[in-house]
């Protein structure tokens, strides 16, 4: 059987066959496509297609796969329609930004010279002067434009109710504006914004974003969180935090709003000494379990939690227990050998106490404490690879727009990276996309013939290559 499919490019609309068939050799539907035109009357599927005899002059040859394979793919998911709601012409540039940082991620200046190398150019016809990249990040950056993209995003991502995950990290930078301030985080003092993340623990998107003065401890960020988290209608499950939120004050906010928590309980805390001192019974047979390949202790005590019952898990590493034993018993000079907590912070040693609220399954603990190495993760990909640091931008309107467009990427490669499954990663996929190539004519695009592995990655994601297709 076949349909039609319709397609814009620019200003034109293109029209193209859609067979499909049975593949014996895989056992499974594939389609294959053919060109029929440009659409001159859909209702009486009139088309017009250039005569084959008539020589056409090859104007240059792009890469055409990778930005090809995410516009495709982002439109399947209805992702494009909701920027379009929310950004209205502005879509064609973010979509090509935030290409451009998946793709070949560097600075922002830098965008124009790799869009005049992809067939991005005609798919969205912007440009990307750096001041027209400057004045779209104000535009984006507006308050109202901020808060509708995240009306309309979360109506659109599969939010579940197994939980979310917070989490928060440092952005160092030299800009003069009201959130650079002086802050303390991962023992270091330096001049920064902080950037809080919320995601969904079920799925790992993330649903919302906010950024901090420096200054601010991030033991001091939780409630203003929660009630921006309310405000978008963000149902409060079950929240998994680390150490830094751990505060009499955000653990009583947590039992009052009635939202179940997990959080790891800092080890200077009198709480974690007791812990520590009443179950030296810990490396008990009964106590073991293996996770992740290694054999680990976890021992459940109910403990007072400022007035309310909880649940701690005292978890036992013997392999970093070792390790760090070793290099603290290296380091000890006489004066901290003759200290009076030297017993204990030899105790400690390979030691982590996490608390929740409610009684879990101790098979269960630490894949839902470690489910906050996906913050972690998505923190390193948007500094690293995605480059968000260092930030180059002046005004607040400015950067809370570039780190929208960091935001909207990150989403884009989730959804990507969810579909693509875990034999082939999101970079992998996208430059392979990236080989193949296009040949631009005056009215069309010939797209070249796909390796096995580039057929493989866009049936995967079930974008359909055409063979020829308009501009």
């Amino acid at each position: 059987m076949s349909f039609i499919r319709y397609k814009e490019f620019g200003k034109k609309e293109y029209a193209y066959e859609v067979i499909s068939y049975w593949d014996k050799s895989i056992k499974k539907p594939r389609q294959k496509t053919r060109y029929l035109g440009v659409v001159v009357d859909k209702g009486k599927n009139i088309f017009e297609k250039p005569l084959k005899e008539k020589i056409r002059k090859e104007e240059q040859i792009l890469d055409f796969g990778n930005s090809f394979l995410l516009h495709e793919f982002l439109e399947k998911e209805g992702f494009i329609k909701i920027l379009k709601k929310v950004f209205g012409d502005n879509t064609g540039m973010i979509f090509t930004l935030l290409t451009y940082k998946l793709c070949n991620p560097g600075p922002m200046r830098l965008a124009e010279i790799w869009q005049n190398g992809n067939i991005i150019k005609y798919l969205h016809k912007v440009t990307l002067s750096s001041q027209r990249i400057s004045d779209l990040l104000i535009e984006i950056g507006e308050e109202d434009v901020y808060r509708e993209f995240f009306k309309k995003y979360l109506s659109f991502v599969r939010h579940s109710s197994d939980g979310l995950v917070l989490d928060i990290t440092a952005i160092p930078n030299q800009i003069h504006m009201p959130f650079t301030q002086w802050g303390y985080h991962d023992e270091e003092i330096d001049k920064q914004i902080k950037l809080m993340l919320v995601l969904d623990k079920a799925t790992s998107l993330p649903l919302f974003f906010r950024y901090i003065p420096g200054s601010i401890a991030d033991v001091s960020t939780l409630k203003p969180t929660i009630e921006e988290i309310k405000r978008f209608g963000i149902k409060n499950t079950y929240f998994v935090l680390d150490a830094g939120f751990f505060s009499e004050g955000n653990v009583t906010l947590l039992q009052n709003e009635e939202i179940q928590f997990m959080i790891r309980l800092p080890s200077n805390r009198k709480l974690y000494k007791d812990l520590i001192d009443k179950n030296q019974d810990l490396e008990s047979i009964k106590h073991a379990i293996v996770y992740g390949g290694r054999g680990l202790f976890i021992k459940k005590c109910m403990v007072d939690l400022f007035g309310k019952n909880a649940f701690a898990y005292v978890i036992l590493d013997p392999d970093r227990r070792g390790r760090e034993t070793r290099r603290m018993l290296l380091k000890l000079d006489e004066e901290e050998r003759a200290s009076k907590d030297i017993d204990f912070r030899l105790k400690k040693k390979g030691i982590m106490i996490v608390i929740s609220s409610v009684e879990l399954d101790r098979d269960g603990v630490l894949p839902l404490y470690y489910s906050r190495n996906t913050a972690e993760q998505l923190f390193r990909f948007a500094k690293d690879d995605l480059e968000l640091l260092p930030l180059r931008v002046h005004k607040e309107e400015s950067m809370r727009g570039y780190l929208l467009l960091i935001f909207i990427a990150l989403i884009a490669f989730l959804l990507l990276k969810e579909r693509l499954g875990k034999k082939i990663t999101v970079e992998e996929a996208l430059l392979s996309a990236r080989n193949l190539k296009a040949k631009v004519f005056n009215r069309e695009v010939v797209i070249a013939e796909m390796t096995k592995k580039q057929r493989e990655i866009f049936e995967k994601v079930e974008v359909i290559v055409p063979k020829v297709t308009g501009i």
